[in-house]
């Protein structure tokens, strides 16, 4: 065996198949059983912890130490996240690993401080450095087994360190066995051969499966600034929308899954103020299958802008690629597969929005509409539920040719767009009341083809809020007096521009400013 970066193993003589080339008494195993009775009055300490402190006293014992010559060969170097530096971080950044490694590393050194006050009497904390803490933690990070194959029976979640067979490399397909033999205090573990290695031949070991296929990331939404923060998390609670995780709201995005529950969460995160309200009773996780049309837009695209400002975040790499170390080209690889994730995930993400918006498309071409308003799956039982047929030869439709926009509503109405052009330096910064006037204007048209969706909006008699009074009161009358055939002030009332207001708020999405008739 060498001490090289990977303390490779290689064979002295030829190794059959079928041979049992290593055996390794459980007597020589680091467990936690050995540390906590080494170290009893630690147990308020995690297991991994206490093994740490406990291999690095060995380690201060040197030859006194019966691990000792098995503590010698270790590497003296183990680069693990936890242990790089700047530079190194620099080739992790704004991924997963890096805030990931950066919180692990804060927590880890809370913990130590506490096991500080909590040393064995006699040992000096001076002598228990933190590096030292920290290289010993690695150790078992990245070269322990599960205790279960001591002990098969225990259901405890337990590590130990097989002496010398720890240091075989992993190597996809390997051919070998891992075997049992013995009982807990007399047994060892036996490394069976599935293939023939010749004399000098590295040999290797299989640890399962542990690249690209099963590459993750991590997204965690952050919406603590919402208004209606409080009662989206209520309706989360509610309908147990859960990543099963450490953290609920942190869900894992693997190559080729992404968890229909992400959605889930991500349509509570997106509802507007009316959809919050009319959610709010809601507790079956079902029917956020599908909120309704203007929900599911406004979900797609905040998770495709999500996927998007990640992947613009781990792009970039300020960093020199000539002459880096085996870790730093690892954390390259790493970095790929990151990107390769987000990239994919942006196409899954984006086939959904344009089926999506085929399936508006027949719907309109079809006159469908919900029956009752708001069109919200809540309030209309059963009626999202049925699968529509998309015409898969229909042409390419557009997101602009199934939802209401000022440029179509203007092209509707020549003189109109004519005023509004003339009143309006900036169409795009007054947006929001530009499309009011003009929803104004399409409603008088008793042949507009929004004209089902125009018919089932209605505010009742809804107190007008003051500040619309005050727009209303500074804007239409002067309007009017100057362009009375364009504006005229029996169509242009408050109770118009009330409702206008209101399918602004409860229809709308953002980015384009866009009304939902659907």
């Amino acid at each position: 065996m060498t001490d090289s970066p990977f303390s490779c193993v290689y064979t002295t003589d030829t190794v059959q198949e079928n041979e049992n080339f290593a055996s390794v008494p459980f007597k020589l195993c680091i467990t936690e059983k050995v540390a906590r009775q080494s170290l009893p009055n630690l147990t308020e300490f995690s297991g991994r912890i206490v093994l740490s402190l406990f291999l690095l006293l060995q380690k201060q014992l040197a030859e006194k130490s019966f691990y000792w010559p098995y503590i010698n060969i270790l590497p003296k170097t183990i680069k693990t996240p936890l242990l790089f530096d700047e530079n190194d971080i620099k080739f992790i950044a704004n991924t997963n690993l890096e805030s990931a490694a950066r919180d692990r590393k804060a927590e880890l050194f809370k913990d130590y401080n506490r096991l500080l006050e909590h040393l064995p009497e006699g040992v000096d904390k001076n002598g228990v450095s933190w590096e030292e803490f920290l290289w010993c933690y690695s150790v078992f990070s990245s070269r322990s087994f599960p205790y279960q194959l001591i002990d098969p029976s225990s259901t405890e979640v337990s590590e130990v360190l097989f002496p010398l067979v720890d240091s075989l490399n992993h190597k996809p397909n390997t051919k070998i066995t891992w075997t049992r033999n013995g009982d807990v205090e007399t047994g060892s573990l036996s490394f069976v051969s599935g293939q023939v290695y010749g004399a000098g031949e590295e040999i290797f070991n299989n640890y399962g499966p542990k690249y690209n296929e099963h590459d993750h990331v991590a997204l965690k939404p952050n919406f603590s600034r919402d208004p209606n923060h409080e009662m989206k998390m209520k309706i989360i609670q509610q309908c147990n929308i859960t990543s099963g995780n450490l953290d609920p709201l942190t869900f894992y995005i693997h190559r080729n899954h992404i968890p229909t529950v992400f959605f889930k969460l991500m349509r509570v995160l997106v509802m507007n103020s009316m959809e919050t309200k009319y959610y709010s009773i809601c507790a079956d996780e079902q029917l956020l299958d599908f909120v309704g049309y203007r929900n599911e837009l406004a979900m797609l695209s905040m998770t495709l802008a999500l996927l998007n400002n990640r992947l613009h975040a781990i792009k970039p790499l300020d960093v020199d690629v000539n002459n880096i170390t085996y870790w730093q080209r690892f954390c390259l690889m790493y970095r790929k597969g990151q990107q390769d994730i987000f990239s994919m995930t942006l196409q899954k993400v984006e086939e959904m929005k344009r089926n999506l918006i085929q399936r508006m498309n027949q719907d309109t071409k079809e006159n469908r509409i919900a029956p009752v308003a708001p069109f919200l799956s809540i309030v209309n039982p059963n009626f999202y539920s049925s699968t529509i047929e998309v015409d898969s030869g229909s042409p390419f439709i557009t997101l602009d040719m199934v939802v209401i926009t000022v440029k179509r509503l203007l092209n509707k109405h020549v003189d109109f767009a004519s005023i509004v052009n003339e009143l309006f330096e900036d169409l795009e910064e007054e947006a929001d009341i530009i499309i009011m006037l003009c929803l104004i204007k399409e409603n008088s048209n008793s042949n507009s083809e929004w004209r089902q969706f125009f018919d089932k909006i209605s505010i009742g008699n809804s107190q007008v809020d003051e500040s619309l009074q005050e727009m209303y009161e500074s804007m239409i009358p002067a309007f009017a007096e100057e362009y009375p055939k364009v504006f005229d002030i029996s169509l242009f009332t408050l109770e118009a521009l009330a409702w206008a207001d209101y399918i602004l708020n409860n229809y709308s999405i953002d980015n384009p400013l866009a009304i939902v008739p659907l």
